[in-house]
């Protein structure tokens, strides 16, 4: 086997990873047609009395306190630590519980999945708050990471809020570091981390997703710094939801950079450089805040889904690796790890958030094509057609789960094209010009600066004069 874990960082990609492996819970529904290895994104235990196997994700999942929603940490585990019961009855009079906070209560899909109910309720977005409210696999305990200081906050989900107090958010890319590096660091690899990776026979790598535009982007970040001392060979892909800033802005007034505006392109800049050095792979998304968390995974997780499918197909010789997928995109060129192109999504336009980027100065031109990874959602028996300079990848049709919103999951067969392309040099330069004119008074001014321009020099073609000035003067 060549196991993945999913290591998920905030409430938006904790959204994400539930709706990808909710889709591997409807593959175990259809084992029969055996399209696919569950082993390498679950992990299975067997019942040898029974004869039955189980599946739990193999994931580790970092949220805010209360961001679990009703779901305990011990609740589908044998163990006295977890306390909740409906009557609120103890079953030890030694047993003292103490209510620190308002109970959440199970929504009524997970209260349909519990009770084993074949009429499961229709979900929306107001009852999808929580990522736990519509998930279908059981994690183990292992596999959950809470932040101690930072509570969830239901009016703004994907930005804890610090003990509750309304004062401070988690919002900057230093306090995300700094948070990581000090409270949890040592004890998330020698705990949860190192129990996931001795469930695993052979680590092929890490999928993370995380924020880039808060304080989960230098909270994992920092991470993936320690995660590659720890694992220098595993292969990690990263997929960082942005959200809209002053560079992709359509009107003239959210164009201007302002204060309120800086801190937050800021972490996004940071995030960029600091998550692309460690990664082989980057995949930078477009987090829509016109879109629900769920509605937002729902939509993403056909991508996520559709690459991953890659490499767990029951068919050896369809079965691609991490590396694999890699290869394709990169030409083994390790210094261009961008996906900036992503098409093919039924009715939305390109989901990279590069492609949201207006260019600097001049009109909008058709950037060159450095690769292409097309990966065709047919029947494995369909011919997929040929061109030159497109590596051409296969694999079994979507399966949606019942939890994927509805517009999300009609189309079972499609094709989706992965491109490393030259808008990666415009977006980093954008990105290098912005540092030098607002950064004036950061430490890490000018080693940012020295990146991006390292960053964007992998990506130019042919001639250019359309140089930056770079103008520390102004």
């Amino acid at each position: 086997m060549h196991e993945i874990v999913t290591i998920s960082v905030g409430h938006r990609p904790n959204h994400l990873a539930t709706q990808y492996f909710n889709c591997q819970e409807e593959l175990l529904s259809r084992q029969a047609e055996k399209v696919n290895d569950p082993s390498i994104f679950l992990q299975p235990s067997i019942d040898r009395i029974s004869r039955t196997v189980s599946y739990t994700p193999r994931a580790l999942l970092w949220d805010a306190k209360t961001g679990y929603g009703a779901l305990g940490t011990y609740q589908y585990n044998q163990s006295s630590d977890y306390y909740y019961s409906e009557e609120e009855n103890i079953e030890s009079g030694h047993n003292e519980v103490i209510m620190t906070q308002p109970r959440v209560p199970k929504a009524e899909y997970q209260t349909a999945l519990d009770s084993g109910s074949d009429e499961l309720p229709r979900l929306n977005h107001e009852t999808t708050k929580y990522w736990s409210d519509y998930s279908k696999l059981i994690y183990s305990f292992t596999s959950f990471n809470v932040l101690k200081d930072w509570y969830h906050d239901v009016s703004k989900p994907n930005l804890p809020d610090f003990h509750r107090l309304k004062t401070k958010r988690f919002d900057s890319y230093e306090v995300g570091c700094q948070e990581f590096n000090e409270n949890y660091l040592q004890d998330f690899f020698d705990g949860n981390l190192h129990t996931q990776l001795e469930q695993c026979d052979t680590l092929q790598g890490f999928n993370l997703i995380t924020d880039m535009d808060s304080g989960w982007g230098g909270f994992s970040s920092s991470m993936l710094i320690e995660l590659r001392n720890e694992l220098p060979k595993a292969s990690i892909f990263t997929w960082g939801f942005n959200e809209d800033d002053s560079l992709t802005a359509q009107s003239a007034s959210d164009s201007r950079i302002t204060k309120s505006n800086i801190s937050k392109l800021g972490n996004k800049i940071r995030s960029t450089v600091a998550l692309a050095d460690e990664s082989d792979l980057m995949v930078p998304l477009y987090g829509n805040t016109a879109l629900s968390n769920w509605e937002q995974a729902g939509l993403t997780c056909k991508l996520f889904d559709t690459l991953n499918s890659t490499m767990s197909q029951s068919s050896l010789a369809q079965r691609r690796s991490m590396e694999d997928i890699t290869n394709c995109l990169t030409l083994s060129d390790t210094d261009r790890n961008f996906v900036s192109s992503i098409s093919g999504l039924e009715g939305t336009r390109d989901s990279s958030f590069f492609s949201r980027i207006k260019p600097s100065r001049g009109p909008p031109r058709e950037p060159h094509v450095f690769t292409t990874c097309r990966i065709a959602r047919f029947p494995l028996s369909a011919k997929l057609p040929t061109e030159s300079n497109v590596s051409e990848l296969s694999t079994y049709a979507y399966c949606p789960s019942d939890t994927i919103p509805d517009p999300y999951r009609q189309e079972t067969e499609f094709a989706i094209q992965l491109s490393s392309t030259e808008i990666c040099r415009e977006v980093f330069r954008q990105y290098e010009d912005v540092v030098s004119k607002y950064f004036r008074h950061d430490t890490d001014r000018e080693e940012l600066k020295d990146d991006l321009a390292s960053m964007s020099s992998n990506y130019e073609y042919g001639w250019y004069d359309d140089d930056y000035s770079g103008d520390d003067d102004m």
